[in-house]
């Protein structure tokens, strides 16, 4: 099955999961044993010496773990990662949320265990405005966020254009912040240097262009692609629709922080638990960018090595 087949479906799927049920997040063992029964009475504190060194799941003894996602496109990662960490006794289980106000609330409120869909721009955003009690324990990858048109061939037509040009972006705060940076990038303007990571339409000090702002959902901006001079779309939109890396006419390249990296987060109590820090060390490997390579060729580089 192709690529453009594969994510149409998985797209279909998300659409078709209208409403979702929440379930109960903490981290849950399907095996259990009694230890008093087993050992002599006079064998106490060798007992609870034995139960404080040991690991804390193996294939006798699994643990659940509920990892909430925002595509089913992102399960082609996760899955060779579920089929190893099952091997050691790690169970996860997908939680697939359909807006992305979502999963950190479910984190948050225990629904589910950790959750991957964010970069660090928005994490941070979303918890300092809800009050989340959240951390970041590994970085995953960067999803490039490049402009593409349906109207020019190049960017220097859309640069040099006589006439005003319509330009549509992501309306959120953070991604409509980095489409702005990149748009700076790639000379339509200058932003104030005091804007920080996510600036807003009114830091633009000069424009080179004559521009009419379009500010759409995220997940909408290629469905104005006809009707724009240029939109800049998020690297898994522009993927979910069809569009490759190459398509693009200005790509992403330039990262001033960590702002856009995508990460995995955790209540900030289990920021130690070695059950969530093995989930990490599980993706953070080259079986991870193989399939960066492969399945998500050009849009996505993993985090952790920069």
């Amino acid at each position: 099955m192709n690529i453009t087949k594969k994510i149409s479906l998985a797209l279909a799927a998300i659409l078709a999961a209208a409403s979702f049920t929440a379930c109960s997040g903490s981290t849950s063992s399907s095996g259990s044993s009694d230890a008093s029964s087993a050992a002599p009475a006079d064998s106490s504190s060798a007992t609870a010496s034995d139960a404080e060194s040991a690991p804390a799941y193996s294939p006798e003894n699994p643990v659940t773990v509920k990892l909430g996602l925002t595509g089913n496109i992102y399960e082609d990662i996760w899955d060779p990662i579920k089929e190893r960490l099952a091997e050691e006794g790690i169970i996860l289980e997908y939680e697939q949320f359909t807006n992305f106000s979502i999963p950190n609330n479910a984190l948050n409120s225990g629904e589910i265990d950790i959750n991957a869909f964010q970069h660090h721009a928005f994490f941070e955003n979303d918890t300092k405005t809800n009050g989340y009690d959240l951390t970041a324990i590994g970085d995953t990858y960067i999803v490039a966020m490049n402009i593409y048109s349906h109207k020019v061939d190049n960017i220097e037509d859309a640069l040099n254009s006589t006439e005003k040009i319509k330009v549509a972006v992501p309306n959120d705060a953070t991604n409509e912040g980095r489409a702005l940076k990149l748009l700076e990038q790639a000379g339509f303007f200058t932003i104030d240097p005091n804007a920080g990571a996510s600036p807003e339409i009114s830091d633009i000090t000069e424009y080179n262009t004559e521009i009419e702002f379009v500010e759409v959902d995220a997940n909408l901006v290629f469905s104005v692609l006809d009707d724009v001079t240029i939109a800049v779309i998020n690297g898994n939109y522009a993927l979910d629709s069809g569009l490759t890396a190459d398509d693009a006419i200005f790509k992403e390249s330039k990262y001033d922080d960590n702002s856009y990296y995508c990460l995995i987060a955790v209540r900030s109590e289990d920021a130690d638990n070695e059950i969530y820090r093995k989930i990490v060390e599980e993706y953070q490997t080259q079986s991870t960018i193989d399939i960066f390579n492969t399945t998500f060729a050009g849009f996505f580089v993993p985090a952790w090595t920069l």
